[in-house]
């Protein structure tokens, strides 16, 4: 590999925190390249703090990933009596835990249930969950082509629009500005800031090799649209203890989103939460769709929605899945997919879903394998709904993307026109390069080598820090698919280690492919890696068997249980969890079984059934043909309400009248009336002191009994004539 410095990956002013403050991050140790042999092939990757390469390679034929084995606890437990430091796989002969584009099979999950009646703001994509955003977008029609799978009738009006937009369109204007962030979950698994800081700058630096070289506005240049960091936060364990700290429970992943959202993310053109949470159904990534409609996606500013003030140029990721770690084959292709969302693409429509040989795209609704062509590429669809978008939110005269920033002495990358970059020389420990100083001598220019010096530590692990180069000593282990290496005295990079065979069978169910133990255990018997189909009287596991087939397009394709014959005695193999299966229709979950992929999600069946327009025309029409129930329904309510209300008017009646009791012991005597001449007369009885003391006694008790209620039967209510209208003591 030849590799320079990767200046292009954080601003010059980037901003490292955690939860307790800022901290200082080296981001020189960042690289891209090519191959020796291969000016084609892309490489992007950096060094860790351990020292190792944790990148990407991209050729015509293949793309090969290579990480540090400690993040596969399993596989370092397998091989304890080992001492790996490495992992490199293809992706086409990986058992991924969600492949290649997984990250889409739920994808838009609709966090915001009311927003098609209101049209305040789009819906969040979740990969790939569509759920309810279908009305929300333009239209997917694209550019009529001849001789072209994804022709379709041409909307005129909005091809006008996207070729009047280019002229407005500041060319200067490609960089997103990112603000990425990491919870305690991620935190967690990658046990330092550090590390946590370069998986995410892994993920920016791929999502960069797939959009700098799309060609969005259609006009047959890439539009080298890029992304760079910003600012960095990390939140550790200690973020549990404080109050304001958002994310200390367990949340589906729109609850999350909503959470993230919350925050002021104006100063920056996307932000992205990190996480290692296991999300329900394999959620990977749930994202803020762009539209030029409705409020949502790149640039979007801090505003009022549902009640509160959110962001919604935001975004989740998480690497987390089915309890099985995400390997960045897929992981950044998801986060590439969830900022497509963001930049305004829904989901591939069948037009734009060829399959095949060539594969789907990176919108595809569904689960990719990961190694076909168009995998990392995006539909003409996607095309035509993102350039819009761009074009007007974010590289107008007030859109949002930056310039790309030139190369900056001290900044501690080495850039073209550079020898070195050691940074400032208050950092700068490199006794091989000159450090930038506000004022230097003439014999001591800023990021050149220092007198006598042959190479730099920073240049790679085969130079000295007496600036010479190494010879003889191991820059690189052996790993069991690959010898050991020693620098040549040559170049300060590590020589390619000579690699293993191919097809050597390491670690009982892989092979060596590329001097790295990942291929699939079919290519050591000369066979191709496939998916088992299941049958009507087959097994529920059937489809989740590690499965081979004969080289060729049509050919069988069996089981590991069934391959028993020589030379095809392959062991019996279950798939991974997150395997795709059925046709990348579904994955293989914990139990060995196939669960098929809802693109569209759960909520969106929900929407439609509440607040479609049909869910709505069938609503109205019931109620027209049915107006008798909704009547006969509304006067039983009223009639129940008037009963109800006389029951209670009753009963409170009743209770006054308790007050006024009597007995034949009642020194009382009834005050009634007797007629004479026509005219009632008053008898009324004398009480005496004594008797007044029991009346109140009396009334103490009857007040008792109505507090504490008792049957009705025990108490004689006086007649209504008998109310005594005055008593004389």
């Amino acid at each position: 590999m030849r590799l320079v410095r990767d200046t292009t990956l954080y601003h010059e002013n980037a901003i490292f925190e955690t939860s307790s403050g800022p901290i200082s991050f080296d981001s020189s140790h960042i690289y891209r390249g090519t191959l020796e042999g291969d000016d084609n092939a892309r490489v992007h990757g950096i060094i860790t703090k351990d020292g190792l390469f944790d990148g990407t390679v991209v050729t015509a034929a293949d793309e090969i990933y290579i990480e540090p084995v400690t993040r596969y606890r399993r596989l370092v437990r397998r091989n304890a009596d080992v001492r790996y430091h490495t992992i490199a796989y293809r992706v086409n002969d990986i058992v991924m835990p969600v492949t290649g584009q997984m990250q889409r099979q739920y994808v838009t999950g609709g966090l915001i249930e009311n927003v098609s009646l209101n049209q305040t703001l789009n819906s969040p994509r979740q990969t790939f969950n569509n759920a309810f955003t279908k009305e929300f977008y333009p239209r997917d029609d694209t550019i009529n082509r001849s001789n072209s799978i994804y022709g379709g009738d041409v909307d005129k009006d909005r091809l006008i629009r996207v070729l009047r937009n280019r002229k407005s369109v500041d060319p200067k204007k490609t960089t997103c500005m990112l603000y990425l962030q990491a919870d305690h979950t991620f935190f967690d698994h990658y046990k330092s800031e550090e590390a946590c800081i370069e998986v995410m700058t892994r993920h920016v630096q791929r999502v960069n090799s797939i959009y700098r070289y799309t060609d969005f506005n259609q006009d047959e240049h890439p539009d080298n649209i890029s992304f760079m960091i910003k600012r960095i936060k990390i939140y550790g364990n200690d973020a549990l203890d404080n109050p304001s700290y958002r994310f200390t429970g367990k949340y589906g992943v729109e609850e999350y989103l909503e959470l993230f959202s919350e925050e002021n993310y104006d100063a920056f053109c996307l932000a992205y939460m990190f996480t290692y949470r296991d999300f329900e159904k394999g959620t990977l990534g749930l994202a803020w769709t762009g539209d030029l409609k409705n409020a949502g996606g790149v640039c979007e500013k801090n505003g009022h929605y549902r009640g509160s003030m959110k962001s919604l140029n935001t975004g989740i990721i998480t690497l987390l899945n089915y309890g099985k770690h995400v390997p960045p084959a897929v992981s950044h292709v998801t986060l590439a997919h969830e900022i497509g969302h963001n930049f305004g693409s829904p989901h591939d429509p069948d037009r734009c879903s060829p399959g095949g040989e060539d594969g789907n795209f990176i919108m595809f609704a569904r689960a990719t394998s990961g190694d076909k062509r168009n995998n990392n590429r995006f539909s003409p669809c996607s095309l035509l709904s993102i350039n819009p978008v761009l074009n007007t939110k974010a590289r107008s005269t007030k859109g949002c993307f930056a310039e790309q920033q030139t190369a900056i002495c001290g900044n501690g990358v080495v850039e073209d026109g550079e020898e070195c970059d050691c940074g400032w020389e208050e950092d700068c420990n490199d006794p091989c390069c000159h450090p930038q100083r506000l004022h230097h001598a003439p014999f001591e220019i800023p990021c050149r080598l220092t007198e006598n010096a042959v190479c730099s530590p920073s240049q790679g692990p085969c130079c000295s820090p007496e600036c010479s180069l190494r010879n003889g000593e191991k820059c690189r282990d052996n790993n069991g698919c690959r010898d050991a290496s020693f620098c040549d005295g040559l170049t300060p990079q590590c020589p390619p280690s000579i690699n293993k065979p191919n097809k050597t069978i390491c670690n009982e169910e892989f092979v060596c492919f590329m001097g790295e133990c990942t291929g699939s255990i079919c290519l050591a018997y000369g066979l191709e890696s496939c998916q088992c189909s299941a049958g009507p009287i087959d097994p529920p596991t059937k489809s989740c068997e590690l499965c081979c087939k004969l080289p060729g397009e049509d050919q069988a394709c069996i089981s590991s249980f069934e391959w028993n014959s020589p030379p095809y005695e392959i062991p019996d193999m279950m798939s991974k969890p997150g395997t795709p299966c059925n046709d990348y229709n579904g994955y293989c979950d914990i139990y060995q079984r196939c669960r098929e992929v809802d693109p569209t999600g759960p909520l969106a069946t929900l929407r439609r059934l509440l607040l479609s327009d049909m869910s709505m025309e069938r609503v109205h029409r019931w109620i027209t043909d049915r107006w008798y129930a909704i009547t006969l329904g509304i006067l039983g309510i009223i009639s129940s309400l008037i009963i109800l209300t006389i029951s209670f008017s009753k009963r409170s009646k009743a209770n006054l009248r308790m007050l006024y009791t009597t007995s034949e012991d009642s020194s009382i005597r009834h005050l009634h009336t007797e007629p004479e001449n026509d005219r009632p007369k008053w008898i009324i009885g004398t009480i005496s002191a004594k008797n007044i003391s029991r009346i109140k006694r009396r009334i103490l008790e009857t007040m008792k009994r109505i507090a504490s209620p008792r049957k009705t039967s025990d108490l004689m209510p006086l007649p209504p004539d008998h109310l005594s209208r005055s008593v004389k003591m």
